[in-house]
């Protein structure tokens, strides 16, 4: 069976999301693939534009925090996922692990503020983030998508 391009069909990538906000405007979901040189954690933050003041990511400001999240404690491949249930200090995630230690969590769209439609994350403990938008609500040539940090 032939397969079929996935940038721009069912996804979208940011290389280096630490640090970077993005639009999730197109997307309906958002899949941050964390790998540290040790115990870390996340801190997520939110704007309603690009540049624009943030906002902490937590329910009180109308956020859904994700619950659980993924670890793997082999980022070659060579091991199995394990669920873990989300330790959330105000707006940020802790997540386990050592060095080597690759871990997942999706924040969903639905979970979004009325009105907020940018996200950012920052990570820990040399912290590599590299962001996965998903499920696009706008199918494009890559070389058509939405530039998402403006």
């Amino acid at each position: 069976m032939a397969g079929m391009n996935g940038l721009g069909r069912i996804l979208d990538v940011v290389t280096v999301a630490s640090g970077n906000m993005f639009s999730m405007k197109n997307a309906s979901a958002v899949t941050f693939i964390v790998e540290a040189s040790g115990a870390s954690s996340i801190a997520v933050v939110a704007a309603e534009t690009f540049g624009g003041s943030t906002t902490n990511w937590t329910t009180a400001n109308g956020f859904g925090q994700p619950s659980v999240w993924y670890q793997n404690a082999k980022h070659d491949g060579t091991g199995g996922w394990t669920l873990e249930t989300a330790s959330w200090a105000s707006n940020a995630l802790t997540l386990a692990g050592t060095s080597g230690y690759v871990s997942v969590v999706d924040f969903f769209t639905s979970q979004f503020a009325s009105g907020y439609e940018y996200i950012e994350v920052t990570g820990t403990n040399t912290t590599s983030i590299c962001a996965v938008l998903h499920d696009l609500t706008v199918q494009r040539k890559p070389a058509n998508l939405t530039i998402l940090g403006a």
